[in-house]
């Protein structure tokens, strides 16, 4: 008895507590030494559980498994935020560049003139490049696009006669968004004959690896959330350790990595960690499991502990920065393989464009993709301004200035694979159960479940740990 006595004092001069039973198994298997490395306080058996797991990690160090016999050179291209003070003519910068950036895709294939020049050419026939002003129906059913350039605003009109697929077109106009148009001027109105959006070339090719490594994608755990599904995420962490998952080199996490703290008003009583550091300390014990040789790239959503202003920050100062395999990007943020390029993005704009998008109104949620390829087509992240609260800088870091390989995002909590133009576009679930607040909308989330994909063939495939 004496030597459990002397154990527990040892323990405690180290700040620690252990439970009786976890104290006679610390001495049976002579741990102590171990436990006296560990981070937790209160040891417990479910904690000593965990240096016994760590025999996966033996045989991954004795044997090299197929995603180490690689390496690929990894880049990360974050967005750069400054937290200054913002003027009007911030606000006028911002969407300049938009302007600008986006017309650059648009113009080989529109050839427009100024808007200040219309009246002064001579061709009826006339093309223009505009960032959408407004968008309205008339009592007769016709549909105005204002439009306005650098130069000026000019009026254009979709009759309610025009072809059908124009007409379902200009259904999808959205405000703040830069378009391309041909049409007829007369009577000081252009009468658009063809939409033109700057959307992915279709010479865009498909880069993949040359080595036999993997990554897996996932996103949206809400560790501290009452709905938090950990054991589903100690199985995730499980396959990582396992035969499966062998040639596995990266984890991409597209946001949401814990619940956060009064994201809306009523957060308190939903969450089992009322604090967002404990929240994230719990979540490091979990990705503690993962083998180091596996590198993690996080990016913050709109519950993580950075604020909601897009472009978010990374989360380097959280207690995530304690792992030793853990890259940081900011939302939105692109990644380089060698050759191939993942541009990830939490998804926060979402929303919005499901409501406002008749085409994608209906499935939108079910089909996560729908809202991410309507992004793809106006090459901008969020092209409703106010959709996601957007920081207005100088150059605005939410248009989609080349094509990506592959694009990530979350935020939705349904699971989502298809490939877009050679982009191999993926939404990537969840492990939270279904909130309340999903309960009232209808929505039907996928926990559980989520997609791995082969870097030298662009194979797919979704993991089902339900």
């Amino acid at each position: 008895m004496q030597d459990l006595d002397n154990l527990a004092k040892i323990l405690l001069e180290k700040g620690k507590i252990a439970t009786p039973k976890a104290l006679r198994i610390i001495k049976e298997k002579n741990l102590l030494d171990k436990v006296l490395k560990l981070n937790e306080d209160l040891i417990n058996e479910k904690v000593l559980e965990r240096i016994f797991e760590k025999k996966i990690e033996i045989r991954r160090e004795k044997e090299r498994v197929l995603g180490e016999e690689y390496e690929v050179k990894l880049k990360i291209k974050n967005a750069e935020v400054k937290h200054v003070e913002r003027k009007p003519s911030d606000f006028i910068s911002y969407f300049n560049s938009r302007y600008f950036l986006i017309q650059q895709m648009l113009i080989k294939r529109v050839n427009p003139i100024s808007i200040s020049n219309i009246k002064k050419t001579r061709n009826d026939e006339i093309s223009l490049i505009g960032m959408v002003y407004d968008v309205r129906t008339t009592a007769s059913g016709n549909k105005i696009i204002e439009l306005e350039d650098p130069t000026g605003k000019i009026s254009c009109m979709i009759t309610k006669n025009s072809e059908n697929d124009l007409i379902r077109e200009a259904d999808n106009i959205l405000k703040d968004g830069v378009i391309g148009i041909r049409g007829i001027f007369k009577n000081n109105y252009v009468f658009i004959t063809e939409l033109i959006r700057p959307n992915i070339p279709i010479t865009k090719e498909l880069n993949k690896l040359d080595v036999p490594i993997s990554a897996v994608f996932i996103s949206d755990i809400h560790v501290g959330s009452i709905d938090f599904l950990e054991h589903l995420f100690k199985k995730f962490v499980s396959w990582i350790n396992s035969k499966e998952a062998e040639d596995v080199k990266y984890i991409f996490v597209a946001g949401d990595l814990v619940d956060g703290i009064g994201i809306y008003l009523t957060q308190d009583r939903d969450l089992t960690i009322k604090s967002g550091e404990k929240q994230y300390k719990y979540l490091v014990n979990l990705l503690r499991e993962i083998p180091d040789n596996i590198k993690i790239v996080v990016q913050p959503g709109n519950h993580d502990i950075i604020g909601n202003l897009e472009p978010q920050n990374t989360l380097k100062e959280t207690p995530l920065n304690n792992l030793p395999n853990i890259i940081f990007g900011t939302n939105p943020c692109w990644v380089s393989l060698d050759k191939l390029k993942i541009l990830m993005y939490h998804g926060y704009s979402y929303d919005d464009l499901i409501r406002e998008l008749p085409s994608i109104r209906h499935e939108g949620y079910r089909n996560p993709c729908l809202p991410m390829i309507e992004v793809l087509k106006r090459r901008h992240l969020a092209p409703i301004y106010g959709s996601s609260l957007a920081i207005p800088e100088q150059r605005d870091q939410l248009v989609i200035e080349e094509p990506p390989d592959i694009f990530h995002s979350g935020h939705l909590h349904t699971v989502g694979i298809t490939n877009y133009k050679n982009i191999l576009v993926i939404n990537s679930g969840t492990f939270q159960a279904r909130t309340k607040y999903q309960e009232m909308l209808g929505h039907i989330p996928h926990p559980g479940i989520f997609v791995k994909i082969n870097l030298q063939t662009m194979d797919s495939k979704l993991i089902n740990l339900n």
